[in-house]
């Protein structure tokens, strides 16, 4: 909905509607304007000369930054990554003038040269907005953005403060590790902090010596377990991964894809989660409690993010909030997620509630429940239909967090047992939320591409022109996987080409290629890939995008392992 003019020191809005299409009268709020977002920053942020970075992630969640290191967290729905961003800035409260100070990854900038869509701006080239009378002529700028930092100047504009939040669902968080903040990684502003993060963890903690694990591919899980509880083992060493019975030295390739299949039989196979996919909360299990299955879980998944595999990226974003100590609106929890069918009918007669008489049955029927819920004022006699959301609220929190406590700690116990990751992720929470919960961050076509780059033979020659024919139809079958007009699909073209189907939080070591074969005279050679050098061979002179398609769906579905690509 539309927010105040007078909320907050500077508003910050979002949209992906190019700026010449969107009305004058829809400014500054953009109230009812699909695909944008208006949200207030506190006035604590913008004072006069403070540095502030913004940006929008994949959670939909706008992320401030002052100058402290403290982070806000807004949502904002409707908004994608996938196309062009721009940025919408109204100065309000008592600021009168912002400075653009743009961010740089690689040769893309967040400040282009080149102003998309301003009203009175004062400085172009140094992109500054300034303003004499801001309530009665607020100035705006509309700009491409991805990550962006602005310096506020001094203001002589004497406003009321106003004490209200940035927005109901406001969060903050501040990094505890003082240490972080003396940053001798030298980090673009867009990309996560978790990778800063996780490599300075790496830094304190891992060793450069290396602990063998022999996995059994049927047997994943167990495999990994006794492992664990070897004497020699020591999670800060590297693991080196030797799948029995595939031939494949441990350069890289078979632990990514030890990791990335350990954390899918932990979420499966542990029987210590629930749920749908993308929404597990923890079982409500004394005997695998009793048999440290949950701390063991934590272990596990420390081991894997620790050596810079996956997460879970799979609990419940509300749970995961609980476990971080952050408060989550709970009122709106889609109680369809809820594992248990029992619970799930309970919560339905409490939301249909809607007349006194609705109330006192459900009292009769479910008071009891409601009180073991830990809700005992479900028989006040001042309670009211508009208590419900709170006594909704209550059961949710009781019935995915409260009530599984116990399992929870285990978990955090495991994770913390491996260097205290669990306080890194708890202090680091919005950073970390990529790798515990699944932020459904979708791979492009574009994205895809420029992941590779292509090892050519020298120009002019045959094998050459063969090479860019054979391109040109790996481009096509791309279109085709985006369109979804083919089986394949970029996560599983990703994992067979590097063992893993997302880009880690790390990064990869290297930069994966695509290289060429000449194709055999008799027979046909499949496409193959060494995950390993993380390269993808493919034929010369393939003849058509069909062929190629059917080629590489081929290849990726039969390959059962390393050895065997």
């Amino acid at each position: 909905g539309g927010v105040s003019s007078r909320d907050g020191a500077l508003r910050i809005g979002f949209t992906n509607n190019p700026p010449n299409l969107i009305p004058p009268t829809a400014l500054p709020d953009m109230h009812g304007t699909p695909r944008c977002r208006v949200v207030p920053v506190p006035e604590e942020v913008c004072l006069p000369g403070a540095e502030m970075e913004f940006w929008l992630n994949y959670a939909s969640l706008v992320l401030i930054r002052g100058t402290d290191r403290k982070k806000y967290c807004m949502k904002a729905k409707e908004l994608s990554l996938n196309e062009p961003l721009y940025v919408f800035l109204d100065l309000c409260g008592n600021t009168s003038a912002v400075r653009l100070l743009g961010s740089r990854k690689g040769a893309r900038t967040s400040c282009p040269d080149e102003l998309l869509h301003s009203k009175s701006l004062t400085d172009s080239d140094a992109t500054t907005v300034s303003s004499e009378k801001v309530h009665s002529d607020t100035r705006r700028v509309l700009r491409e953005a991805s990550t962006w930092r602005a310096r506020f100047a001094p203001s002589y504009v004497n406003s009321p403060v106003y004490t209200q939040g940035p927005d109901p669902t406001k969060c903050t968080q501040t990094t505890t590790n003082r240490n972080l903040q003396n940053r001798n990684l030298q980090l673009s502003m867009e990309e996560m902090d978790v990778t800063f993060l996780l490599r300075v963890f790496q830094c304190q903690h891992l060793s450069s010596s290396k602990v063998h694990v022999i996995i059994r591919r049927k047997q994943l899980l167990k495999s990994a377990i006794i492992a664990m509880s070897s004497s020699n083992f020591h999670w800060t060493k590297t693991p080196h991964i030797e799948f029995v019975g595939e031939e494949a030295f441990d350069n890289g390739g078979p632990r990514r894809e030890f990791f990335r299949l350990l954390m899918i039989e932990v979420q499966s196979s542990l029987g210590i989660f629930e749920g749908k996919p993308g929404h597990l909360f923890f079982t409500y299990d004394q005997s695998a409690l009793q048999q440290h299955k949950y701390k063991q879980a934590g272990k596990l998944v420390a081991w894997s993010v620790a050596h810079g595999g996956p997460g879970l990226k799979a609990l419940d974003p509300c749970l995961y909030l609980l476990m971080c100590d952050q408060d989550t609106q709970l009122a709106d929890f889609d109680w369809r997620l809820i594992p248990d069918a029992d619970v799930q009918e309970k919560v339905q007669k409490i939301l249909s509630c809607r007349t006194s008489e609705h109330l006192c049955a459900l009292q009769r029927e479910l008071g009891d429940w409601i009180c073991d819920c830990g809700f005992p004022g479900i028989y006040g006699p001042k309670i009211s239909i508009q208590d419900l959301p709170k006594i909704y609220s209550y059961i949710v929190k009781h019935y995915i967090y409260l009530r599984v406590s116990s399992m929870v700690v285990q978990f955090m116990e495991g994770m913390n047992s491996y260097g205290g990751l669990w306080d890194t992720v708890k202090a680091n929470w919005i950073d970390f939320l990529p790798i515990f919960t699944n932020m459904n961050e979708p791979i492009s076509r574009n994205s895809f591409t420029a992941l590779f780059q292509i090892n050519w033979s020298r120009e002019g020659t045959k094998s050459r022109e063969e090479e860019e024919e054979t391109v040109y139809y790996w481009e096509l079958v791309l279109r085709m996987i985006e369109d979804k007009k083919t089986e394949l699909s970029f996560r599983e073209l990703l994992a067979f080409i590097t063992a893993t189907d997302e880009v880690p939080a790390l990064g990869f070591p290297q930069k994966p290629s695509i290289n060429f074969y000449h194709p055999d005279r008799h027979g046909c050679r499949l496409p193959y890939a060494s995950t390993c050098m993380m390269g993808l061979f493919l034929p010369r002179g393939v003849k058509s995008q069909a062929e190629l398609n059917a080629m590489l769906l081929r290849a990726v579905r039969d390959s059962a392992g390393f050895g065997k690509t």
